[in-house]
């Protein structure tokens, strides 16, 4: 989904109830034991204003945050299409279709559903699992981007789904204007913001794309990977701090000890300049193998470093097994959620905006830390001078340390 399709839809959730196209919610609270402690339907519309407009903020925060960290387009493993019919036979999104087409009227299909996320779901305290179905009458576009209100080209049919902490608030005096005196308040619990939540089908081109998911993670670490497969059916990718973790580590591989300072702010240039040209089409920029691959070759790492490349990308996608030591503790859940199975070959990808530093480059060793612009980094360079290694860096007016000004000295 691209920036655009994601801003579009957000957008329902800042109109009033009834523009949110929101027909019904559904919901089940969870406790610290796993049980299913109540659940509850109800008509969007005949809710109280202010409780429609709470709902409203906890789903608008499932499209949240950035894509490729906080936004993940998934597409499952289970998708197939048969050859007569065209319906699709992958059981888990069968389940969210399901849940689509009976408008959560069905208590069935609701528990079903309900059952598979309490079972893989690895939040050890009480939570709220929310649900909204909703109707989105896509307006046609002018030719220079302006809505056409009355030129629909589709209904968007699709479900949103929340997963949210439930935290007891806190006791301590309160104000009780009637009776115009302080009191004792009676701690009580409240639905904070979702932890974790998705949308299907994901609004590809302002179009539904029943064979993808959108998925929302608060945590770009931890982003749940046995919720994803036992729920949306789909492999995991790293996520985006692994991704570059995963990626450092596979230079470190490659380039060896001695890796060349020029070749290393040629590879960062290269990853700029592929999300830069990405952004201006909104769109991920995605790398395979033979992309790391032909990445690495033309910014000058020789034959010979390359020799074992397909190995050591492949190594940087095989997770280590989960840790005894922390099922024996009961942390299971925990320990599945940060160990997951080995990820797919489909799903051995990088995307080069996770791989990309902020806007500073930095170059340490044991001794110093030095950060400098990513659009200047030319002024460093490597030289051997009276027979040392030596980082030279080109300096210029306005030098600093630790907030007094030095001069530059004379040659």
């Amino acid at each position: 989904m691209k920036p655009s399709d994601i801003s579009e839809l957000k957008h329902l959730y800042q109109l009033d109830a009834e523009r949110s196209g929101i027909h019904r919610i559904s919901g089940c609270y969870i406790n610290g034991d796993k049980e299913q402690v109540v659940r509850f339907t109800e008509t969007f519309l005949t809710l109280p204003e202010e409780e429609r407009f709470k709902y409203l903020e906890l789903f608008r925060k499932c499209l949240s945050g950035t894509r490729d960290k906080n936004l993940l387009l998934l597409h499952p493993r289970q998708v197939h299409r048969d050859d007569h019919s065209g319906d699709m036979t992958g059981e888990e999104l069968k389940l969210l279709q399901a849940l689509i087409e009976t408008d959560l009227k069905d208590d069935t299909v609701l528990q079903e559903f309900y059952d598979k996320v309490v079972e893989s779901y690895p939040y050890l305290d009480n939570y709220l699992i929310l649900i909204a179905r909703q109707d989105y009458d896509v307006p046609g576009k002018t030719l220079d981007g302006l809505d056409l209100e009355d030129a629909s080209e589709e209904v968007y049919r699709h479900m949103i789904c929340a997963l949210c902490p439930v935290k007891p608030t806190k006791p301590g005096l309160g104000y009780d204007p009637s009776e115009k005196a302080f009191h004792n308040l009676t701690p009580g619990q409240i639905v904070e913001l979702p932890m974790n939540g998705f949308l299907y089908p994901a609004f590809i081109e302002r179009s539904q794309d029943p064979d993808y998911v959108l998925y929302y993670s608060k945590d770009s670490v931890d982003i749940r990977p046995q919720f994803i497969d036992a729920v949306l059916g789909s492999g995991t990718p790293l996520a985006a701090a692994g991704q570059k973790e995963s990626f450092t580590e596979l230079l470190k591989d490659t380039l060896g000890e001695d890796g060349d300072l020029d070749t290393v702010l040629q590879i960062q240039d290269s990853l700029r300049t592929i999300v830069q040209e990405k952004k201006e089409e909104e769109e991920s920029p995605v790398l395979k193998k033979d992309d790391v691959r032909v990445i690495l070759t033309e910014c000058g790492v020789d034959e010979e470093r390359m020799k074992d490349f397909d190995q050591r990308f492949d190594a940087v996608f095989t997770l280590p097994e989960r840790p005894e030591e922390a099922e024996e503790a009961g942390e299971r859940d925990t320990a599945l959620s940060r160990y997951p199975e080995e990820i797919p070959i489909e799903d051995r990808i990088f995307v080069a905006s996770n791989l990309v530093p902020g806007r500073s480059l930095e170059v340490k060793n044991a001794d110093f830390t030095i950060r400098i612009n990513t659009d200047r980094t030319e002024l460093l360079e490597t030289r051997v001078i009276d027979g040392k290694k030596c980082l030279v860096i080109e300096l210029e007016d306005g030098v600093m340390v630790n907030g007094i000004p030095v001069g530059v000295g004379r040659s």
